[in-house]
Formats: C-alpha cells, structure tokens, sequence
C-alpha cells in the first residue's frame, strides 16, 4: 500500500505523453492572424481636384459720366449722320494713358461739345468728298468724326474747324458770337449773313452788299460757312490769338503756315486734354485734310490717340508729321 502513490504518479506522466504524441497538446488561447492583403483589394478612393479657375478678364474702364442721352445728341450734332446708334469720341479714345486724368469740363462748353463728337464705327473707312475711299486712309486713325463733308472739295483742314466752332455755336444758341477771319483782316459774321448781306469780292477789304432776303435755315447756315470756306485758309486763322504752352485747352487749334512752293498750310484741334499727378499732359487731336476728307482723329504710329504735350520751352516737333511748334497755337476769338 505504501507503493500507490508512486504508480498513480507513474500513470498520470505515462498518459500525458500518450496524448502529446497523439498531437492533441493541452488547451491553449489561439494566436490572432495577421490578415494577408489580397492581390484584388482596390486602391484607397482620392476625391479629384477642382479645374483651376480661368483668371476674370479685365472690368472695361467706365465711360465718362457725361456722355449726353438721344435728346442731347440730337440739340448738339443736327447735322446728317451717317451711323444709326451713336458712339462718343470719349468712348472711343476712352481711358486715357494710366496715370492721367481727363480735365473736367462744364457740361454745354465747347470743349464738353468736342469730348463728345459722334464717331462712326472703326470698321468705316476713311473718305474723300466725294465717298470713295482714302487709300490705307485708316491705318494712323483712332476713329472717323461722323460729320459730313459735302459735296464739294472745299471743307478742308481749317475749313472744318471753322465748321466745328461755328456748329457748337449755333447749337448752343449763340449765334450772335460766329464770326470769322476774312481777306482784309476783318471778321465776317453770322448776324450780317442772316439778314442778306454778302461779301463784295470786287474790293480788297469785306465791303457787305445786300443780296438776299432775310434767312437763318440750315441750308443758309451752310451757305455762310461754304463762303467762308472758297475765300479763307490756314494763312488767315494765323492771326487769331495766340495760346500760351500752358494755358493749351480743347479748342485750340495749331496752324502751320503755308509754304509759298506748295501754298497749302494745316490745322489741327485739341478735342481732349488729359493730365497726370506730376502736370504732364496728354491731347487727342482731329484734323480734316486736302482734298477735303472726312473730320479724323489721330493716333501715334503703332499706338494711341493721346499724343504727349512738350514741355512748355518746345520749338521743335510734336505731332507727326506736320512739324507744329507751340508759337502755332491759336484760339478762335469768337
């Protein structure tokens, strides 16, 4: 009995082999697995980026804030014109170089009246009197005055602006104020024209004999200026009054004196001023031309409307190519 302690123990070791050998180990927590990626998953979804926004093309610049409505424009420019909407010079030469600002003028002035020219479309070609074309006419123009010529070779470089000064005038009901440089010095007036009077070309000096009955039409508005147009030129506005370099003002008009080889002088006006912070200045300037053309605005060769003023001591050229200098500035009298 002393024994059974020993072959319980003996029994108890024998069986615990057996069952290890048959591979059944006692119990134990199975071992977590580590998952293997299949070679099928799909890649990690990547939400797409957003197309880069296109950059906003640039704000046109405002137009200026007095461009006048229907009514004005048919008050101030009542002659026939040839576009059927109507487009301001401003606009057109709108903004001026950076920098620069337009000067302000008052609303109803002539120099508001000049800022505001009707313009016929840039696709419209440059003409002569008689509507034909001029040749490659358009290639130094920033736009074509929607003004007639009429039919005749007679409205030419000055002759225009002697027709600009005295429509402004009329339309603004001051008709009493048209007057202009005749041969012999004098000024040959609207007032005297309305009430029949015409000019005795048998005399040197304006002598005013009666011709006509009393008339202020249209057509014998136009009749006036025709007259003025057949009898004067650029040698007769040299004696209108002189402008200094820095009083310049639209209006003003530069005239180059005739050369005695050729006769024929020039004339240009200012139909816009535009300054800097610094007092630089910038002009727009309108011409018509021999034989008669349409009223154009200039530009620089390959570039803009505003031409740079010189400096108050210029003598040389400034607008090409007519060589003006500043002792040409004039201003109308009347």
């Amino acid at each position: 009995m002393k024994n059974l302690p020993l072959a319980s123990g003996l029994l108890f070791a024998c069986c615990a082999l057996a069952m290890a050998c048959n591979g059944r180990a006692p119990t134990q927590a199975p071992r977590p697995e580590t998952p293997v990626e299949s070679a099928h998953t799909p890649p990690p979804v990547v939400a797409p980026q957003p197309a880069p926004t296109p950059p906003k093309p640039p704000e046109p610049p405002p137009p200026p804030a007095d461009i006048p409505d229907a009514a004005a424009v048919a008050r101030w420019y009542p002659w026939p014109r040839r576009a059927t909407v109507y487009e301001s010079l401003a606009v057109r030469t709108n903004p001026p170089p950076p920098g620069f600002t337009r000067v302000s003028v008052e609303p109803g002035s002539f120099a508001w009246w000049l800022r505001h020219l009707p313009v016929l479309a840039p696709s419209e070609p440059l003409r002569y009197f008689d509507g034909t074309p001029v040749p490659r006419g358009n290639a130094g123009l920033a736009g074509v005055v929607d003004l007639d010529t009429g039919k005749r070779d007679l409205q030419q470089c000055m002759d225009v602006l002697i027709r600009l000064r005295a429509e402004y005038l009329r339309a603004a009901g001051q008709e009493k104020r048209i007057a202009f440089r005749y041969p012999g010095g004098r000024y040959l007036t609207w007032s005297s024209w309305i009430k029949g009077l015409r000019p005795d070309r048998s005399t040197k000096d304006l002598t005013l004999v009666p011709r006509a009955a009393w008339s202020d039409s249209r057509g014998t508005f136009m009749g006036y200026l025709q007259t003025l147009y057949y009898d004067t030129g650029t040698v007769h506005h040299q004696s209108e009054p002189k402008v200094a370099p820095g009083d310049l003002a639209i209006g003003d008009f530069f005239v180059y004196p005739p050369n005695p080889a050729t006769v024929n002088g020039h004339a240009v006006m200012v139909l816009d001023l535009a300054v800097s912070a610094t007092g630089e200045r910038r002009i727009v300037v309108g011409q018509g031309d021999t034989p008669a053309t349409d009223f154009h605005v200039l530009r620089l060769p390959r570039g803009s409307a505003w031409f740079p003023v010189p400096a108050a001591d210029f003598t040389g050229t400034f607008l090409w190519p007519t060589p003006f200098s500043w002792d040409m500035l004039r201003r109308f009298r009347y």
